[in-house]
């Protein structure tokens, strides 16, 4: 793992999303908890979102391996899940047991800070965006974008009736289907 292949890889799917590196408001991070780890990640991630932008601390970090721990192969897909689900309840979970952030992290010059708190992401003019960074072994580097499911439009009043129709092998299960659904 080095801040070099990390960072292509995370520039690569911000060109191939065409998307800004602003308009990303949450990453699910591979999210170590190692000194050495961590800081490559981050320091990856600024690399790449300083190509297209100076802001800081507008962009979440969370690891759902303070929730369940190390899952080894299935890390990444743990972590797109949570992302998902982050998403579909527009809630950004608080990395547990957070206490400070490792000392060989630049924090207040990326555009990054640690979800320390359960935040609510609500929507907004522009779509939510989160990105997910799976890092493995022997360089192994994924990063993809995912973007909240657009708004469905209610389909408009129903009918006054609705046909509804009932099968049966005979008449007598019919009726008994016909009453069932009546009550």
């Amino acid at each position: 793992p080095s801040i070099e292949g990390q960072a292509a890889v995370i520039t690569e799917a911000l060109s191939v999303a065409g998307v800004a590196a602003d308009s990303i408001s949450f990453i699910e991070t591979h999210g170590t908890a190692t000194e050495l780890g961590d800081p490559i990640e981050v320091a990856a991630l600024t690399k790449a979102y300083r190509l297209s932008t100076d802001r800081v601390g507008f962009c979440a970090l969370g690891s759902v391996k303070t929730n369940i721990g190390h899952l080894d192969r299935a890390a990444g897909v743990a972590g797109m899940i949570k992302a998902v689900l982050s998403l579909q309840h527009e809630r950004i979970a608080p990395v547990l047991h957070f206490k400070a952030p490792n000392p060989g992290i630049d924090f207040a010059g990326s555009p990054f800070y640690v979800a320390a708190e359960a935040a609510a992401w609500p929507r907004g003019a522009a779509p939510r965006r989160a990105g997910v960074n799976v890092l493995g072994v022997g360089g192994t580097n994924v990063h993809f974008i995912l973007e909240e499911a657009p708004e469905v439009e209610p389909s408009g009043p129903s009918r006054a009736a609705q046909l509804l129709l009932l099968s049966a092998k005979t008449q007598a299960s019919l009726d008994g289907a016909a009453a069932r659904l009546s009550a």
